[in-house]
């Protein structure tokens, strides 16, 4: 069978056996260990609804891109002027739908596999169960190149059982967000439990200047706050830019049933 097949099927098992991951039998934990990509505990898949719009407190803070839907604030530009950043960059969405697994699940893991004690970090803490259980979108290029996830964030530790309430499961740079009741994370909050810097004049060992976008809705803003701020929302994309300028980025369609 052609291994790109197995690789896909098995992230495709992964995505809809996401819910598995809440468990919390705690009289058994497992001993810390480098969990493999693409592998779960299983359990009943669950569904995520359609991400909230973006808080009001951000509306001054996000530039649409001219051509795109969504306007929010007075910062919007003229649908026939390009937007671009201090570098001179204009980005917009490709015009037609990437899978979101196909498209991501090659890209080559560019830090190391993650290890952590199982104590908060921030407002983050092991997860017990996965009554609440949303997915959200980080993509990170460098030079043109989108560079995948490490093994193990939020997953390949000692403390806690499985998890904490953020982690990954592969390359892709889908965050599963999972706790008791809702919780509202920040990309901070991603940072800071990945032990990585974040920040306009370098971010996760990349150097700056670093430009931030946030893309949902059929949209890609500009975001010109402090990026720790910005909300983690369910099938939101985070955009995370460094090195040569972007042009056209992929418009990702969510797989059904997460």
């Amino acid at each position: 069978m052609n291994s790109k097949i197995t690789i896909r099927n098995c992230a495709w098992l992964s995505l809809l056996l996401l819910a598995g991951c809440g468990s919390s039998d705690q009289a058994n934990p497992p001993v810390a260990q480098d969990t493999p990509p693409f592998k779960d505990s299983g359990g009943p898949g669950d569904v995520c609804v359609s991400q909230n719009p973006a808080p009001e407190s951000l509306a001054g803070l996000l530039t649409t891109v001219p051509g795109q839907s969504g306007t929010r604030g007075d910062a919007a530009t003229s649908s026939t002027a390009p937007l671009t950043d201090p570098l001179g960059e204009p980005i917009t969405l490709a015009s037609t739908y990437t899978p979101l697994v196909d498209g991501t699940l090659y890209n080559t893991a560019a830090w190391p596999v993650w290890w952590g004690t199982g104590k908060p970090v921030g407002a983050v803490n092991c997860l017990a169960s996965a009554v609440w259980h949303k997915h959200m979108l980080i993509s990170i290029y460098s030079n043109g190149k989108r560079l995948g996830f490490p093994d193990g964030i939020g997953r390949v530790h000692a403390g806690c059982y499985h998890a904490y309430e953020m982690h990954v499961h592969d390359v892709t740079g889908i965050i599963h967000m999972e706790a008791d009741t809702p919780k509202n994370f920040t990309l901070g909050d991603w940072f800071l439990l990945w032990q990585q810097p974040l920040g306009r004049d370098g971010a996760a060992g990349l150097p700056g200047p670093v430009r931030f976008y946030i893309i949902e809705n059929g949209a890609i803003t500009r975001f010109d706050g402090d990026p720790a701020t910005i909300p983690m929302v369910a099938h939101r994309e985070i955009l995370i830019v460094t090195g040569t300028p972007l042009s056209t980025v992929p418009k990702y369609q969510w797989p059904l049933g997460i």
